[in-house]
């Protein structure tokens, strides 16, 4: 019923995915710079600074036709290859291609986003890229700056705009509701990356298992710090699932195999300056502190470099006096902080399988096709949870020696260009 139309995501997703490898760089060990902050291991922008970068190129129509589509020939070469195919075998009936058009370019999508870190920002632009190199029409992104009921806002203006589908990262899994409602009396399909909504009908919720990332902290930081220490953790906005599953994962993990480590929860509601004041309080507090979990590299990575500096703990990894630091996300800060050896562990979010898979789920919704729990073709499992069906991807553990993998998300260029890393 589909062929053609199928045959044209099938090519074009495995050539782009080929070319995306291919074109993936290895990254060095840049000096970063963290919020104005000059030292020898730093040459980043400024946190502020790359964040208002980041959120300047969600809204550039360049960047939402796909900036890498303008810059890499390879990335080219792939969809006329896709291009080639499908016209070689398709004859000119284009009957029963699944929507009212049969035809992408005039079926638009577009994205929702929550708030402006670094990470939101690399998912949308990717996803927006991906849109278009799919041969997707799209309607600008829109982001709510932390404002649940400004989400819900931007995705209704988006239907009525003409969205016939959209990929949302949920701000507040219960506040964002109404508006997963809007859209199924709409029949627009929503798939869900990263985080989930409480309930509503979704395609698809493509995303890790979180609770399972906060375990797989937990092991690598009670494995470096000592009984009798304190960790402080850095606990991610409870409202959102990702920030709920992340902390019972650790905290349940480090009870019950680390009985001996005392947990000290600062709540951060994924709030940098409220993650620094927090770390300044416990170091004050406890002078047995030996680590440092952090949700969030991504959101607060540059902030607890600059408080351990300010304060004088900053010491690298294998030296005396070492505050452990474990994360989640591999961000691109987080990967050349582990090769520089600040940083000694991090939990790689799978996003540029968040991006490619959130697309793809999206596209075969728009054509009628539904899913259903079981295995998947990408080496995870799609499990039905509140109702809805979630793809968990793998996680996997970012230390010293996988350091350079091109597959982790933190070593592409998309995100280089999002985070701003030279």
């Amino acid at each position: 019923m589909n062929g053609p139309r199928m045959i044209y995501r099938y090519v074009v997703v495995r050539l782009y995915r080929q070319a995306r490898s291919l074109r993936t760089r290895a990254v060095g060990s840049p000096r970063f710079a963290f919020r104005g902050v000059s030292c020898t291991f730093c040459t980043y922008k400024t946190y502020d600074t790359f964040r208002m970068t980041s959120a300047a190129a969600v809204t550039c129509p360049a960047l939402q036709r796909g900036s890498r589509m303008r810059t890499s020939m390879i990335t080219g070469v792939a969809l006329l290859g896709a291009g080639a195919l499908l016209l070689a075998g398709c004859s000119g009936d284009t009957a029963g291609t699944g929507t009212d058009s049969g035809d992408p370019a005039s079926t638009p999508l577009s994205y929702s986003q929550p708030h402006t870190d670094p990470f939101q920002n690399a998912e949308n632009v990717g996803s927006m890229e991906r849109f278009a190199e799919l041969g997707y029409a799209t309607i600008p992104a829109t982001n709510a700056d932390r404002d649940a009921a400004q989400q819900i806002t931007d995705i209704q203006t988006l239907i009525n705009k003409g969205a016939k589908g959209l990929v949302i990262s949920v701000g507040d899994a219960d506040a964002i509701v109404p508006a997963i409602e809007y859209a199924n009396d709409a029949g627009v399909p929503i798939v869900a990356i990263d985080e989930a909504p409480a309930s509503g009908n979704i395609a698809m919720i493509v995303r890790a298992d979180n609770v399972n990332m906060g375990a797989l902290a937990c092991e690598e930081m009670g494995s470096r710090v000592a009984a009798g220490s304190a960790v402080i953790t850095l606990d991610g906005d409870p409202v959102t699932s990702n920030g709920r599953d992340r902390t019972n994962g650790f905290n349940d993990c480090m009870k019950e195999n680390y009985p001996d480590v005392q947990l000290v929860n600062v709540a951060t509601e994924w709030d940098p300056a409220k993650a620094a004041t927090g770390i300044e309080t416990a170091l004050n507090q406890y002078s047995n502190v030996a680590g440092i979990y952090n949700q969030s590299d991504a959101t607060f990575f540059p902030t607890i470099l600059d408080t351990l500096q300010s304060i004088g703990k900053l010491i690298p990894v294998g030296e005396a006096g070492h505050i452990v630091q474990v994360s989640v996300d591999a961000s691109p800060m987080a990967m050349t902080a582990i090769r520089d050896g600040w940083l000694d562990a991090a939990i790689a979010q799978p996003m540029t399988d968040y991006i490619d898979y959130g697309a793809d789920y999206l596209t075969r919704a728009i054509e009628g096709e539904t899913f259903a729990p079981g295995e998947t073709d990408h080496g995870s499992v799609i499990e039905e949870r509140n109702g809805n069906l979630v793809d968990l991807l793998p996680t996997p553990v970012v230390t010293k020696e996988n350091v350079d993998d091109p597959q982790l998300w933190g070593n592409k260029q998309f995100a280089l260009d999002a985070f701003g890393v030279a």
